[in-house]
């Protein structure tokens, strides 16, 4: 009986314990802690996390947002490092400005037995401005070690009454979660799961009463000035939500997922109307046309489009010889790449101005993009501005200017319509940088018109290898290889490879090949973007044949061989998404040694995957001394649904099988 009795003290000390979560309150069971006991692979977890936000009321600046912030790290090893610095995205459109407040931070850890404690200090907070309309402020934990854990909370103070999504999800576990969420009746909101994530929480809506205590001050003048102060009593309902989770699993990565965040678990909130203490209701839920009037109708945005003085010289100069459309529009284009460069900011409102980025040479998103579709209807091409969403900022729910956060330019032609990105000097014509395509834009028209427009890629993506082997007296092989590419695969190509030396170039060559060396590697047509991109090189492979008495056994595709399956999961939680069509063509040739001929070789194959969405073939010939060999991978859709993915995984095995088959010589 006494031992029942102590372990069920035991457990209730354990509970207590674990549920203490006041700021502070730190054991040394959490430090002790080597790794998440559901996730014992994640670098850290959030052992606790409260979130708060509601409305304070004062007479002069009305109702005001606060959200307060809670968090508890545990760091398990050096890779959960990242975890010690917060970052907050705050608000700065000119007067109307969030602010960070009452930081308190902690580092916390186990030496010698004892809890050692690092306070935060003012030179690990920081400012980082991203644009004129945000701000990102940061703070990094001190003493961060191994086995530590990290304390913080915060406070945010906004004038804005809309909410920010939360999230709910992070790709580290969560042990213990809790938000709440206490929006007065006068404010209205629409709010919705992240339909796209697979972890669905229990939320808890409640309506609670509220009591406001309103100080008002009258001035009666008489012989003297008497001044009297009255209080009123406010009396009006809350909407409340409150989310109460444990051991939330982490966001975890698989192969070809585009942007993880599109699949985390999140509270979206929609502001759709606000009614005041009579009824009278002003709405704010749009539509995407008025959405897009809006943004138009903004001054770093439509007036940028109007401005052309800064450039009609140098465009009139440009493009005075020029006789097709097409050839002005990849004149402008190229101009504008070498005139103007990216600073790496996002956004669709011109942050500098057009006239300053040219003049300085240098601009975000929306300076360059704006700039160049003004230049292209200077030029009396029939080109507007095309505003999207990153694949980092989602695809939006419902109508609203958060709903976009980048702008491109779009050549609306008779039968097809150009999409131009600047930004990038690599990119052409509908070939944007990955972080742009993402579902839709939306064409905005001088005219105030509006329209969507697929960005999904519309041609295939192809790339061409011809390998040819030659299999020497001594068994080392002797060969040369020439890939091309085109469109997304020849644009990523020269992305990469831009900055590397020789060298570089060299070894990122040799990787992962086995015994080579590499000689004579040229590139073609790296900075011309309008022809497909090929490179070059001669190889001697000493590692590409295996030999077992008077036999030999030689793969075809050599190094290029897909080895084995790259989808190994039972199930996958997320779509298989390789953003755009492809078709990858192998041409190998072989050249047989004196003294060898065929024993066998791999027969000729098709192998499909759901009808026609992708298809793989082999096709294997013997010609006296030469085998050749035409392996393609013709791939239609890109986009791979959780549902298929076991007839995929199936496919792909069925691929990397084929592809590590094997011919069989026979010394005479």
């Amino acid at each position: 009986m006494k031992k029942i009795t102590y372990l069920l003290i035991f457990l209730a000390y354990n509970w207590s314990f674990a549920q203490d979560f006041r700021f502070g309150k730190v054991s040394k069971e959490e430090l002790q802690e080597v790794n998440n006991p559901k996730e014992p692979e994640a670098n850290a977890t959030i052992l606790y996390l409260n979130q708060k936000t509601y409305y304070d009321y004062n007479a002069d600046d009305g109702f005001v947002k606060i959200t307060e912030v809670h968090k508890r790290i545990k760091i398990y090893n050096k890779d959960g490092f990242d975890w010690a610095t917060e970052e907050i995205r705050v608000r700065e459109d000119g007067s109307k400005r969030e602010d960070v407040n009452s930081i308190k931070a902690i580092t916390y850890n186990l030496v010698n037995g004892k809890i050692e404690e690092t306070k935060l200090k003012k030179e690990g907070k920081f400012k980082e401005n991203v644009s004129k309309y945000w701000a990102m402020e940061k703070f990094t934990m001190p003493n961060v070690s191994e086995g530590c854990v990290i304390e913080f909370e915060y406070r945010i103070k906004s004038p804005y009454i809309s909410i920010d999504d939360m999230n709910l999800q992070f790709t580290i576990p969560v042990k213990e979660l809790e938000i709440s969420v206490r929006i007065p009746e006068f404010f209205n909101f629409n709010k919705y799961v992240n339909p796209r994530a697979t972890y669905i929480p229990k939320i808890n809506n409640s309506v609670v009463h509220r009591s406001e205590t309103i100080v008002t001050k009258n001035r009666e003048k008489h012989t003297s000035t008497n001044t009297n102060f009255s209080n009123n009593k406010w009396e009006f309902n809350e909407n409340q939500t409150e989310i109460k989770l444990s051991d939330v699993p982490a966001l975890k990565d698989e192969e070809y997922v585009s942007e993880l965040n599109t699949y985390r678990t999140k509270l979206i909130w929609e502001y759709t109307y606000f009614k005041d203490v009579n009824g009278a209701i002003t709405n704010y839920a749009t539509t995407w046309d008025e959405v897009s009037k809006t943004i138009y109708d903004n001054t770093d945005f439509g007036a940028q489009l109007k401005q052309d003085n800064y450039y009609k010289d140098d465009i009139i100069t440009l493009i005075k010889d020029v006789k097709t459309e097409s050839e002005k529009i990849n004149l402008i284009y190229d101009f504008v790449k070498s005139k103007v460069k990216w600073n790496n900011y996002y956004g669709y409102l011109a942050e500098n101005g057009v006239r300053q980025a040219y003049k300085e040479g240098v601009g975000n998103v929306a300076d360059i993009n704006l700039m160049l579709t003004s230049m292209l209807r200077y030029a009396n091409i029939n080109a507007n501005p095309m505003l999207i969403s990153t694949r980092s900022n989602d695809v939006a729910l419902y109508p609203g200017t958060g709903g976009f956060n980048y702008v491109v330019a779009a050549v609306e032609m008779p039968n097809d319509v150009l999409i131009l990105d600047a930004t990038d000097k690599y990119a052409t014509a509908n070939v944007l940088p990955i972080h742009a395509v993402n579902w839709q834009g939306r064409i905005v028209r001088e005219s105030g018109s509006s329209a969507w427009y697929d960005l999904t890629p519309k041609e295939p993506v192809r790339e061409v290898v011809l390998l040819n082997v030659k299999i020497n007296e001594d068994l080392s092989i002797d060969g040369n290889v020439k890939h091309q590419m085109t469109s997304f695969a020849a644009k990523n190509f020269r992305s990469k490879y831009q900055n590397y030396n020789a060298e570089e170039r060299l070894m990122a060559v040799e990787k992962d090949k086995g015994e080579i060396e590499v000689s004579n590697y040229e590139i073609n047509d790296m900075d011309d973007v309008y022809q497909p991109i090929s490179y070059t090189y001669d190889y001697n492979l000493k590692s590409g044949i295996e030999k077992i008495g008077d036999k030999v056994f030689i793969t075809p595709m050599l190094f290029l061989a897909l080895n084995e399956n790259p989808f190994k999961q039972a199930e996958r939680e997320y779509p298989i998404d390789y953003i755009y069509p492809f078709n990858d063509k192998y041409l190998v040739n072989i050249m047989l040694p004196e003294g060898y001929i065929v024993e066998s070789m791999p027969e000729s194959a098709l192998i499909k995957f759901n009808d026609s969405d992708g298809e793989f073939k082999y096709i294997a010939n013997e010609n006296g001394k030469m085998l050749q060999f035409v392996i393609s991978l013709d791939m239609k859709q890109h986009f791979i649904l959780p549902d298929d993915y076991v007839g995929f995984k199936g496919f792909n095995q069925m691929m990397a099988e084929k592809q590590t088959e094997k011919i069989v010589l026979k010394k005479i």
